[in-house]
């Protein structure tokens, strides 16, 4: 949620309606503050964010996937790690002036040109597919 750009308060919303224990003492300081960063930094010190690289070594969920973690661009570029990027282009400022993100804005920076613009559009095509296919979840209300 945090990478598509879904606003915090549905994400807060939408969480309180899936889980039993959802109530607002919870879901504002977890959804709001740790799984979508909108509290600024006042309760966790860096976004809750990764790219698909990071997905693949902490976890099993790519095995057998059609998309390549480490691609940004391409046929087999992975959605999630474009969103990634485009996460932290959009939000460059919080993360350069944090020292635990500071590394991630400028390994983008130093991206070609190129590559930086594919991401974007594979971004935005990752958006627009959870969006078409999540419909009654907060992605639907994904920005473009």
């Amino acid at each position: 949620m945090l990478l598509a750009g879904v606003r915090p308060w549905e994400a807060v919303r939408w969480f309180q309606g899936a889980f039993h224990d959802g109530a607002e003492w919870v879901m504002a300081p977890n959804a709001a503050g740790m799984a979508v960063f909108n509290d600024g930094g006042e309760m966790m010190t860096k976004p809750y964010a990764a790219g698909g690289n990071y997905i693949d070594r902490m976890s099993g969920h790519c095995r057998g996937c059609r998309y390549r973690p480490s691609d940004k661009t391409g046929d087999r570029a992975c959605p999630v790690t474009a969103l990634y990027w485009d996460f932290v282009d959009r939000h460059r400022d919080v993360l350069a002036g944090n020292r635990r993100t500071r590394y991630a804005v400028r390994t983008w920076d130093g991206m070609d040109p190129s590559v930086r613009a594919a991401v974007h559009a594979r971004a935005r095509a990752a958006r627009r597919e959870l969006r078409d296919e999540q419909s009654g979840v907060p992605g639907r209300d994904l920005p473009g």
